[in-house]
């Protein structure tokens, strides 16, 4: 704290001011000023105190005259309980000021927030800063920096208004460089795409299909699939490669339109020798039209701007058309794939790489949350792709199929595998009646090992509700798989045929 004597009066004005707050109005502050010195307030702002006459109230008029690097200003004063009068010839405006005014003013550059902090510092010190505000007097004081606010500091110490205009500087140079880099980084991604007049838009003529997979996956379209670990991503994948290579239809349903360029396969999930068993499971005829990037375990090709023009290069010379990526996991560079910004961020600069290299579109397996109708991680996840595919396990490992996205909607159906050929079918049928269809074959066979059995005994051999249990019974009846006779106290017993 300061080390000078306290001024006079000053424990009369801070009697009543100690627990003033910062949020002191104009009035408390003006109260302050007034018991503050006229000679406090404009000597070290500069002004030379003259005595012009003895009044006869007693007091005296003073002229204080300011004249240095060219600028000229006047003021008379006559008592410290009263304004003064500013007398300079071009002064516009009020001609009276106050003592608050004066420091505000002449004291603190206009900055009324200052000028408080000023008096409330000297109120709360028990001393009056305002008189040694000057760099010229300060020296002569002892001040603790931790006791004083920064607006004083600054403006009173010639040291730490250093060190606050050297942190201001790397600050501004800072922004200014990353503003720097943001031009340079939007240089090098070439010229924005040129806006059309809608006229010259609906006259230029596109694919003749809007298609890759009929319903399911567009032209220049990018396409996510969604399932819990384990679930079938690789296998119904490696069956969409045999598909566009060959031209099949997809799960046995779906139309393909023959593909421009090669298919890139980007395997970050299994080893080299479950990737060739899977593969030579699908029987694929046009072998040459893919190309593969067997990672696990390697390094990712996106993790630098290194790596990526490496990959760019090689896409391009391979003449990749449509990269198929499992999964976004391994290859996402930043720490937290629930954070919006970061998934953001690394999806836009896919799409950089892809664009340079050519590449028109893309299959990218995700994983699903704990419901599996959802992609797992940041929602920017799923706003990004034109459409997103689903693929859910039920309890007795069924698997079934959906799609959406834009003009893309196919509701759940199930897809049966053909160990023997190695396919997927996509059969549409869905989980109730697969359930159904499931709980029929349990119940027959059931039937069959207890010939004569009873409607409850049936029943208790099969899950559901006793409505579904019902359904089926009577289902198996009418389809002459069971026969019905009746049994003691008029019960049903149902016999295999």
């Amino acid at each position: 704290m300061l080390k000078n004597k306290t001024a006079p009066g000053r424990a009369a004005l801070t009697n009543g001011y100690n627990k003033m707050s910062i949020t002191a109005t104009k009035e408390s502050l003006e109260k302050l000023a007034l018991a503050l010195t006229w000679a406090s307030i404009l000597e070290v702002a500069g002004y030379i105190r003259y005595e012009v006459e003895k009044l006869n109230s007693g007091e005296t008029l003073y002229k204080w005259i300011y004249d240095k690097d060219g600028i000229f200003s006047e003021i008379q004063t006559w008592s410290e309980t009263s304004h003064g009068m500013i007398m300079d010839l071009n002064h516009t405006g009020r001609h009276e000021i106050t003592k608050m005014e004066a420091i505000t003013r002449l004291r603190c550059g206009g900055s009324f927030a200052l000028a408080k902090t000023l008096l409330l510092e000297a109120v709360t010190l028990g001393d009056n800063s305002i008189d040694k505000i000057g760099r010229m007097n300060w020296r002569d004081y002892v001040q603790s920096s931790n006791e004083m606010s920064p607006e004083v500091l600054y403006y009173t110490s010639e040291v730490f208004q250093a060190q606050v205009d050297l942190e201001l500087s790397n600050l501004i140079s800072k922004e200014f460089a990353k503003s720097k880099f943001e031009e340079l980084k939007f240089a090098q991604e070439g010229e924005p795409h040129p806006s059309q007049t809608l006229k010259d838009f609906l006259g230029e003529v596109f694919s003749a299909s809007k298609w890759i997979v009929e319903g399911l996956f567009p032209v220049s379209g990018k396409v996510f699939l969604a399932a819990k670990a384990k679930s079938g991503k690789t296998t119904l994948v490696t069956a969409l490669l045999k598909s566009l290579a060959d031209g099949r239809d997809f799960l046995g349903k779906f139309k393909v339109t023959p593909l421009e360029g090669r298919i890139g396969y980007m395997n970050l999930e299994l080893t080299d020798i479950q990737m060739q068993e899977w593969l030579q499971r699908q029987n694929i005829k046009n072998v040459d039209k893919i190309h593969l990037w067997n990672l696990r375990g390697k390094v990712n090709p996106f993790r630098s701007e290194v790596s990526r023009r490496a990959l760019i290069a090689e896409l391009q010379e391979q003449g990749i058309k449509t990269l198929v990526i499992d999964t976004f996991a391994k290859i996402f560079t930043g720490d937290n794939a629930d954070n919006n910004s970061q998934v953001n961020r690394f999806l836009i600069m896919l799409d950089s790489v892809l664009d340079q290299a050519g590449v028109e579109q893309l299959v990218m397996l995700v994983h699903a949350g704990n419901d599996a109708k959802k992609i797992r991680g940041a929602t920017a996840l799923s706003d990004h792709p034109d459409g997103i595919w689903f693929l859910i396990n039920d309890e007795d490992k069924n698997r079934y199929f959906s799609a959406i996205g834009r003009d893309i909607e196919l509701d759940e159906g199930q897809i049966i595998y053909d160990k023997s050929l190695h396919t997927l079918e996509f059969t549409g049928t869905g989980k109730k009646a697969t359930r159904e269809s499931s709980t029929s074959e349990r119940m027959l066979a059931f039937i069959r090992l207890n010939q004569g059995a009873n409607a409850s005994a049936v029943d208790e051999c099969v899950g559901g509700t006793k409505t579904s249990k019902i359904r089926v019974r009577n289902k198996l009846a009418k389809d002459g798989l069971v026969e019905v006779r009746k049994g003691p106290n008029n019960s049903n017993l149902y016999f295999a045929i």
